[in-house]
């Protein structure tokens, strides 16, 4: 009937999403783990993605225990990851695109310390571990020179000049790159601004392992009402041959019966 066909088909393809499931929570040959969903619906994309966390040095997160290791940067930090005791694929480079795009604009910071224009200095990246055993960067942005405007004792036809930060040029040229310089460049004596960031391993497993749960359970629960469908089915075939049974049985009586009163 239609409850068993309902019960048939789900409980193949809870079976067949169980076996998906498993393939995309813990991989296969050929196949990494955790490709399936990355967050729980209302979440961030990247809720429990492998992300680097930005905090400045005078924030709640560098006053506590496991990350007062900032407060003596430089000291305490290393060059490479490998001579802060940290594993060698840790990507501080990364890490440090992430200190910028939030410092530069985050919409949590109501006054950016760091200007978009400004740049990560590549030689300022520096690592450390954690007292929680976490890896932590410490990362210095800088101003740069950017296309400015011409001062205002310029010649009318003088090209746009490479300024701190894209401002107009002063007239005594202070402001202004030296030669050959070019646009991005780091300003020497420029404004500075140095924060950190930790590594958060995060959980990339886990969403997928709700996923499976939940699939595996409906599963379990459409096979258990299957099974008892199937029992009760049984049950009354039984008992439909056993009535029949009974019903041959009282015809049989009948008409032995009838033939010993016609004799």
């Amino acid at each position: 009937g239609t409850r068993r066909g309902y019960l048939v088909l789900a409980t193949s393809l809870w079976g067949f999403l169980v076996i998906y499931s498993l393939f995309w929570t813990f991989g296969a040959p050929g196949t990494p783990p955790a490709t399936g969903p990355q967050n729980l619906p209302g979440q961030e994309l990247d809720a429990y993605e492998p992300v680097w966390r930005p905090f400045a040095r005078d924030s709640n997160l560098a006053n506590s225990p496991d990350y007062e290791v900032v407060k003596s940067f430089p000291e305490g930090f290393a060059k490479t990851p490998e001579a802060a005791g940290l594993a060698p694929n840790v990507d501080g480079v990364a890490g440090g695109d992430e200190v910028f795009n939030f410092f530069s604009g985050s919409p949590a910071l109501q006054t950016p310390p760091v200007e978009p224009t400004w740049t990560v200095d590549p030689e300022s990246v520096r690592y450390a571990e954690a007292a929680n055993g976490r890896p932590v960067i410490g990362v210095t942005m800088r101003q740069t020179y950017q296309v400015g405007t011409p001062a205002d004792n310029a010649p009318r036809d003088a090209k746009p000049p490479l300024t701190v930060g894209g401002a107009k040029a002063a007239n005594d040229g202070g402001n202004v790159a030296p030669q050959g310089a070019q646009v991005g460049d780091i300003v020497p004596d420029g404004d500075s601004y140095t924060a950190f960031a930790f590594f958060d391993s995060g959980s990339p497993l886990f969403p997928s392992l709700v996923v499976f749960a939940i699939v595996l359970l409906l599963f379990v629960l459409h096979a258990l009402l299957l099974a008892r469908d199937e029992r009760r089915e049984r049950r009354e075939l039984a008992d439909e041959r056993r009535d029949a049974e009974r019903e041959r049985e009282q015809v049989g009586a009948v008409a032995v019966g009838a033939r010993g009163r016609q004799r």
